[in-house]
């Protein structure tokens, strides 16, 4: 996994993985989703569009990095357009804990992307 420089958005750490989030990579993930400052990562938007592979040990770290924000008030938001990424959340049931959000200033809004708008189509549909 590689990652592009996080930055902070309006109040959100903005993270940027490219690559395979899996075993090799789980580590990096984690330290990206935290950052450096609890206070800045409250809120974090994971932008996933140029992610290629998901495993086990990806979801987990999101679903950690989840709850780390969910602690201190805050929440994490993915965005994708993928449709392994909608099915792998499906297949796991956490497609409604993750919604899908088309971009990075929808996520950080909290406006998630309305079914067969655009990037990953409905799961059996």
């Amino acid at each position: 996994m590689n990652t592009r420089c996080p930055e902070q958005k309006e109040g959100c750490r903005v993270v940027r993985p490219v690559g395979e989030l899996d075993l090799a990579t789980a580590k990096a993930l984690r330290e990206e989703l935290r950052g450096n400052d609890a206070a800045l990562s409250a809120c974090v938007v994971a932008d996933l569009r140029r992610v290629t592979f998901i495993d086990s040990s990806g979801l987990q770290e999101l679903r950690a990095a989840q709850t780390r924000c969910e602690a201190v008030g805050g929440w994490l938001r993915l965005v994708y357009d993928h449709r392994s990424i909608e099915l792998l959340l499906q297949l796991t049931g956490l497609v409604q804990q993750f919604p899908r959000y088309a971009d990075v200033d929808d996520a950080r809004r909290g406006y998630p992307a309305l079914p067969g708008t655009s990037g990953a189509p409905s799961v059996g549909g």
